[in-house]
């Protein structure tokens, strides 16, 4: 069975770096109990079921039911895990799972993937403890972009920094949509780089 020490610490969104601060172990080893090079002892598996929040069972992939964040997660529609990439999401037949925009599909602990248009329930944590916030609408469909005269853009993309850099609201135009300091998203590439919502946690800023 996988273990999930990487996305019990994607779900707490904390860096390597910090989560390896906090646990009292180099950034090296807790990246090779991740990527399951070497297993932590078992001060460290309580360490970081203290630190995470969750089971330790969880943590060694054993079950998905004791882990506390399910009280915790809301629905979002499944049209949005384009937005969402390498963000925790929970499969209520599968359990939790990455979200991998690139490819279009969600990857589990168990090496297996599920294609993004088989996902028909999808929860996440709420913006409340997941940052930043996740958009809880439908993205605009294409033909319907010239309805707005300003949408919020979430870029598709796996580089985490160009996505918090080019994500907010952008002014429409005839051929793209473009921002206060002039990045564009063209028309010709909406729903393979860029999805539109006509708000971002309810409220326009």
């Amino acid at each position: 069975m996988a273990r999930q020490y990487k996305l019990a610490r994607k779900m707490k969104k904390i860096a390597l770096t910090a989560a390896a601060k906090e646990l009292g172990v180099s950034q090296p080893t807790l990246s090779s109990w991740e990527s399951e090079r070497k297993a932590p002892s078992i001060e460290g598996l309580i360490r970081m079921s203290e630190y995470y929040h969750v089971s330790t069972d969880f943590l060694l992939g054993l079950t998905t039911e004791s882990d506390p964040r399910k009280d915790w997660i809301e629905p979002v529609d499944p049209s949005v895990l384009p937005a969402l990439h390498e963000t925790p999401v929970y499969i209520p037949e599968k359990g939790w799972a990455f979200v991998d925009a690139v490819e279009k599909c969600l990857r589990f602990a168990d090496g297996s993937v599920m294609q993004n248009e088989a996902v028909k329930e999808v929860f996440i944590i709420p913006p409340a403890y997941a940052l930043p916030a996740t958009p809880e609408q439908e993205p605009i469909p294409k033909n319907q972009l010239q309805d707005y005269d300003e949408v919020w853009v979430e870029p598709i993309s796996a580089d985490h920094a160009l996505r918090e850099e080019l994500r907010g609201w952008y002014h429409m135009k005839v051929r793209y949509v473009e921002n206060e300091v002039g990045q564009r998203f063209y028309m010709d590439f909406y729903g393979a780089k860029w999805l539109a919502f006509s708000e971002m946690g309810g409220t326009k800023e």
